[in-house]
């Protein structure tokens, strides 16, 4: 539980013989690594970099913090929503869940059965919106922000007078609109299906089970208004190790300590980018995000560089999280990524 095998001593910079083990069981240049915290130590604000090569600690560094400190990650938190829906599908086809009721990733759900709430339509369009769309960011719902103390749900429905989402951009499933609203419609369908939260979920199915213990989710809508409920598209908070889990678990492509805990075809779906989005699966980003990387280089992406990568190809994972919003000029983030993966030796 939020332990991890290490290479690193456990205070101060490696010695010489240290960076030689880094190098012959982690497979990376230690100081080259460094590097990339160097660099990361540009931007403002606490951070933390995390990197793990054959499931073992080689570089973990912190500012203005400590490895207990949480941090919104933001966008990040949409793979979680993801993989609750991977869970809830395969459930659903193994005949576990929902008795009569099917739902499948061409389910369509602005409707009395899925979401109700979403009643009257103030679109006709929407009732084509299936739950494919809503994962791939392809729903037709815009990229306007969402509220998150007034209404946030109903204004994602465009019941909220002046609500942008009142009109589809686009016919569902023909463009890619990358839509906090359309999540929004995910968070609820869920609730729908299963008769709880996202986060009360994920803690039985996938949390307790990996060892995670630091993770809160932040919760919207209520006093009055539809909810709380967990912000779907956003609000995880938690620490570099903890997102490491999560990354580690989806490296494995659901199967941990030998014991299936997600389908692997979830992953497949998840990493697959589309027709209108080559780098956008379905709410992970993949290549050509990072057009130098490794074609299977995938990762959660959230506000302000709070990112985690996965490279089965290098068996490495890092995570990238902070509080900070400004960040050197150019493209930090790109040049972050390919300072770590310069760091890895074939």
């Amino acid at each position: 539980k939020g332990g991890w095998r290490s290479l690193l001593p456990d205070k101060g910079e490696p010695s010489a013989e240290q960076k030689a083990a880094i190098a012959k069981t982690g497979g990376v240049d230690w100081d080259k690594l460094k590097e990339a915290w160097d660099y990361n130590t540009e931007a403002d604000g606490a951070t933390g970099l995390l990197v793990i090569r054959h499931g073992q600690i080689v570089g973990e560094w912190y500012k203005d913090g400590d490895r207990v400190k949480a941090f919104n990650i933001y966008s990040s938190s949409k793979a979680y929503t993801s993989l609750a829906y991977g869970l809830l599908l395969a459930d659903v086809a193994a005949d576990k869940s929902l008795g009569d009721k099917k739902l499948t990733l061409d389910t369509k759900v602005c409707n009395e059965e899925w979401l109700p709430e979403s009643l009257p339509l103030p679109d006709p369009r929407m009732a084509d919106i299936t739950v494919r769309n809503l994962l791939n960011m392809a729903s037709g719902l815009g990229e306007e922000p969402l509220p998150e103390k007034q209404e946030p749900f109903e204004y994602s429905l465009g019941h909220v007078e002046g609500s942008p989402f009142a009109k589809l951009k686009s016919d569902p499933g023909k463009a890619f609109h990358y839509s906090n609203a359309g999540v929004a419609h995910l968070v609820l369908v869920f609730h729908h299906a299963t008769g709880v939260d996202l986060y009360p979920f994920l803690k039985e199915r996938i949390f307790d089970p990996i060892g995670i213990e630091n993770l809160k989710w932040t919760q919207i809508g209520g006093d009055g208004h539809i909810g709380p409920f967990s912000q779907g598209y956003s609000g995880v908070l938690t620490t570099p190790r903890e997102h490491a889990r999560f990354l580690w678990l989806a490296m494995l492509k659901g199967e941990w300590a030998g014991k299936r805990l997600a389908p692997a075809e979830h992953y497949d779906f998840a990493w697959k980018g589309q027709e209108i989005k080559p780098e956008y699966g379905a709410q992970w980003w993949v290549y050509p995000r990072h057009k130098g990387a490794p074609k299977d280089l995938v990762q959660t992406a959230g506000a302000y560089n709070n990112h985690g990568y996965v490279v089965p190809s290098k068996d490495l994972i890092f995570v990238r999280l902070g509080d900070g919003k400004k960040f050197p000029k150019g493209d930090f983030e790109d040049e972050l990524v390919m300072k770590v993966l310069a760091a890895v030796n074939p």
